[in-house]
């Protein structure tokens, strides 16, 4: 009886292989036949396509053509522009390092109110007439049965931090640091025999935290980020300040990634003519900075 051997490669495996030909393929040809710039291929060592191809592409040559399938670049540029290329293909297709990400933050909460009242009570004979205004009490001024109040606050709360976590270059890492707050939850179910309510309790994180992914380009790193900064609010809510960005500075070096910012006032009023006036004034003001620093084996 014959032995039956397994094939030597497996078939998704030589279906990929083939995919990847036919597309490199496609795109020689979709390329004009005036074009006399010569087709590269570069097979990455270390690095992924999706990581290389935004910080080659402002030294590719403004005639050139740039692009990449699987673990192959594509390029169809003059020869000076395809040796800066590789230049600076050098010095991103290199083994992923360890990195520590630190992120400093600062927040500050701030408020004023203001409040002015008149009340008390008028008489001229038997008639009598009361003011309904409440009166502060900071400053107060009383003539007969009349009283006029003056009251003012201002506070202002500054909380900030700084965190770190190390990653390699290339993946992503979350700092937050807060705590854990709970959220009553309700939720109906329609089942065929009637409705069902179920309610319950959930944790959410409150506080201050980043999501970050560094990818190192010589001696430079760029950041996708997304910084977050949340706290209770009234009725058992959370209110969330969030950003989403991407900067690109020097390693070693603290880089300004942005802020947020939440205003609110409040005015009440009692009384038609004469009464009380009451104003808030809040301002909450959120600041990140990041930096990223190389580890040592």
């Amino acid at each position: 009886m014959r032995k039956r051997t397994a094939p030597s490669k497996r078939p998704g495996a030589v279906a990929i292989r083939l995919a990847g030909l036919a597309a490199l393929l496609l795109w020689s040809l979709a390329v004009p036949a005036q074009s006399a710039l010569p087709l590269t291929i570069i097979t990455l060592q270390h690095r992924t396509v999706d990581e290389v191809l935004p910080a080659l592409r402002p030294h590719l040559a403004p005639e050139g053509q740039l692009s990449g399938i699987n673990d192959k670049l594509l390029i169809r540029t003059d020869a000076d522009n395809l040796r800066m290329l590789r230049d600076a293909l050098a010095a991103i297709d290199t083994p992923p390092m360890r990195l520590r990400v630190s992120v400093r933050s600062d927040r500050t909460d701030s408020g004023h109110r203001f409040d002015v009242g008149v009340g008390g009570e008028v008489r001229s004979g038997d008639v009598a007439a009361r003011l309904p205004g409440r009166v502060p009490g900071d400053t107060r001024i009383e003539l007969g049965g009349i009283r006029a109040g003056l009251g003012e606050t201002t506070r202002s709360v500054r909380r900030g931090g700084a965190q770190f976590v190390e990653t390699r270059d290339g993946g992503e890492a979350t700092l937050f640091v807060g705590t854990a707050v709970p959220l009553a939850f309700r939720q109906v179910f329609i089942q065929p025999d009637g409705a069902r309510v179920v309610r319950g309790t959930t944790y959410r994180g409150v506080g201050q935290g980043v999501s970050v992914r560094p990818t190192v380009i010589g001696q430079r790193v760029r950041l996708l980020l997304s910084p977050e900064a949340s706290d209770e609010a009234d009725g058992g809510r959370v209110s969330v300040m969030r950003l989403e960005t991407e900067v690109e500075g020097r390693l070693g070096e603290w880089i300004a990634v942005g802020g947020a910012n939440r205003a609110e006032t409040v005015s009440e009023s009692r009384g038609v003519a004469i009464g009380s006036v009451s104003s808030a004034d809040s301002d909450t003001r959120a600041a990140f900075w990041v930096r990223v620093d190389p580890v040592g084996d």
